[in-house]
């Protein structure tokens, strides 16, 4: 597996930090996990085609994770030269049939007549089967019905957040993961209700038995020696801080 960040910022932008995105490779699969402002873009610049994409995973539903849903389907349907017939899986929590039904009828069913076939569906804390490949999902303490993911392939386990606060659905996630991307929002002395400070992912990933953890969702201002310092104190494994356009072996 070879995760690409696309985007290691959240609603409040930054030059150097895009809102939230991932790509993740897992053999011949290509899954963009969430997807905020300039993440399509950022994927071309770290060289993965949106044409090349098989399944969008979203963890819920607010504008800096979700935004580029809309390019995405837009330049899939008019790329000139391009036509795409290969299946579409669009993954999220309860709730985004609805949100995704919205989109089409803000901006028009065309860009959902297509030639190729769409796979939507909602998932709460449950497995599915993609080959072999398990993704796992459980509810995250965040807004409305918000999950995260765990992909498990051989003997790898990789496991994506999304926005939450501590509970224990990331804890079930992080299981023994070989890479937890973690929200890592706030610092210590400003806790946010529905996020993680440095501490609180220190004390996931020991409790998880996390071996490698890569903070994310990063608010300004912010000094990343205060907050790696912060998780270290409660996690002694591999901690670093999520760059964009970086690219991380699993």
């Amino acid at each position: 597996m070879e995760l690409t960040v696309l985007g290691s910022g959240t609603a409040a932008l930054q030059s150097d930090r895009a809102p939230s995105g991932y790509a993740l490779k897992v053999a011949s699969q290509l899954f963009l996990l969430d997807g905020g402002t300039g993440s399509l873009l950022n994927a071309m610049r770290s060289g993965l085609s949106y044409s090349a994409v098989d399944n969008l995973c979203y963890t819920h539903l607010h504008p800096d994770h979700t935004i580029d849903l809309v390019p995405f389907l837009f330049g899939t349907k008019y790329t000139p030269g391009f036509t795409r017939r290969k299946k579409l899986g669009l993954f999220g929590p309860v709730g985004f049939q609805q949100f995704f039904d919205k989109v089409v009828a803000l901006y028009g069913h065309n860009m959902v007549q297509v030639e190729y076939p769409m796979e939507i569906r909602e998932l709460g804390a449950e497995r599915m089967f993609l080959g072999d490949l398990t993704i796992e999902t459980q509810r995250m303490q965040h807004s409305g019905h918000a999950i995260g993911y765990r992909f498990e392939w051989g003997d790898k386990k990789f496991v994506y957040s999304g926005d939450t606060d501590a509970c224990r659905g990331i804890i079930k996630l992080a299981r023994g993961a070989d890479l937890l991307l973690i929200e890592c929002s706030f610092p210590d002395d400003k806790k946010v209700p529905g996020h993680l400070t440095p501490s609180e992912v220190g004390e996931i990933a020991t409790t998880a038995g996390a071996k490698r953890v890569l903070l994310t969702h990063i608010y300004p201002p912010f000094d990343a020696d205060a907050i790696l310092h912060a998780a270290s104190k409660r996690f002694d494994g591999e901690i670093q801080i999520a760059r964009d356009l970086e690219k991380v072996s699993i």
